[in-house]
C-alpha cells in the first residue's frame, strides 16, 4: 500500500490503524509485542524481545507449545516445531521458538518470523492431532457396522469416485446387490462438517445409488450450519441401534 506524503490524514490513519493491529508492551520487566498473526484458537501470537548486547534474543515464550496443548495436541508439538523451527532457520529447546544474536536491523524481521513460525507449529500439531483423533472414531465406527453388517460385507475404506474428485470413504458397506453405504465420522467443527459436505455432494452428484451417512456424537448438537449435511447425507448417532444403522444404510 502507498500513501501520498502530502495526505496526513491517510497517514496518520494508517498510522492509527496499526498501533490497533500491533502492539508493544510491558511484560514481567520484558518487552512483549503482539503480533497479528492468529492462533487457531484465535489468540494472537506474543513475541518476547530482549536485549542481548548489541543484539536481541526473539522467543515465542512457549505460547505455540501453550496452545498446542490447549487443543490436547501437546504430543504432537515437539517433533513438528523441531521441523519447522529448521525450515524458518530460527532454535527450538522442546518449549519456546526463539532466534539468538538478532541485530537490530532484523528484528523486524525476527520478530515476524518467530510469529510465524509458532503458528505454523501449532496449526499442524493440532491438525495432526485431530486427524489422528478422527482415525480413532472411524475404527470405532468400523467395528460398530461390523458387528451389524458382518466383517465381510464392510471395508475400513474404500476409493470412490465423484463427479470432480475420487474421495477415500471410510466403513464402506458393499451389498451383494453392488448397493453401497458409507458410515463417516463427523464433529460438529465447521471444517468437518464442509468436508463432509464436499464429499458427499461430489459423490451424490456421481452416483444416486449410495447411501451416505454422517455418523455424529450427538445430532442434537449439530447447529444450522452441521445441520446442512442432511441436505446431502443421512445424520445419525454413533450410539444409533443396529436397526437404525440397517435402514439408513439402504437410504439412497
Amino acid at each position: 500500500m502507498i500513501v501520498a506524503h502530502e495526505d496526513t490524514q491517510t497517514l496518520e490513519r494508517v498510522r492509527e490503524a496499526l498501533r490497533r493491529i500491533a502492539s508493544v508492551r510491558d511484560l514481567d520487566s520484558k518487552t512483549a509485542v503482539d503480533v497479528p498473526v492468529m492462533y487457531p484458537s484465535g489468540a494472537t501470537t506474543v513475541v518476547e524481545v530482549e536485549r542481548n548486547g548489541d543484539n536481541f534474543w526473539v522467543s515465542d515464550m512457549g505460547y505455540g507449545l501453550v496452545e498446542a496443548q490447549i487443543s490436547g495436541a501437546h504430543t504432537f508439538y515437539g517433533k513438528i516445531a523441531a521441523r519447522v523451527a529448521d525450515d524458518f532457520g530460527v532454535g527450538f529447546d522442546g518449549n519456546a521458538m526463539f532466534a539468538l544474536w538478532v541485530p537490530s536491523a532484523r528484528l523486524e524481521s525476527a520478530i515476524i518470523c518467530i510469529a510465524n513460525a509458532s503458528n505454523r507449529a501449532c496449526s499442524e500439531a493440532i491438525f495432526q492431532a485431530s486427524e489422528a483423533k478422527n482415525r480413532r472414531q472411524n475404527e470405532k465406527i468400523f467395528e460398530r457396522v461390523k458387528s451389524v453388517f458382518g466383517e465381510r460385507l464392510v471395508a475400513r475404506s474404500a476409493d470412490i469416485v465423484g463427479k470432480h474428485a475420487h474421495w477415500e470413504a471410510h466403513n464402506v458397506v458393499v451389498f451383494p446387490n453392488r448397493h453401497r453405504a458409507i458410515f463417516e465420522h463427523m464433529t460438529a467443527h465447521t471444517t468437518s462438517v464442509s468436508t463432509k459436505f464436499l464429499m458427499f455432494s461430489d459423490i451424490r452428484y456421481s452416483e444416486q445409488d449410495i447411501s451416505l451417512n454422517a455418523m455424529v456424537r450427538d445430532v442434537g448438537a449439530l447447529d444450522e450450519k452441521g445441520q446442512m449435511i442432511g441436505d446431502v447425507a443421512n445424520i445419525l448417532s454413533i450410539s444409533a441401534s443396529d436397526q437404525q444403522i440397517m435402514e439408513y444404510a439402504k437410504v439412497s
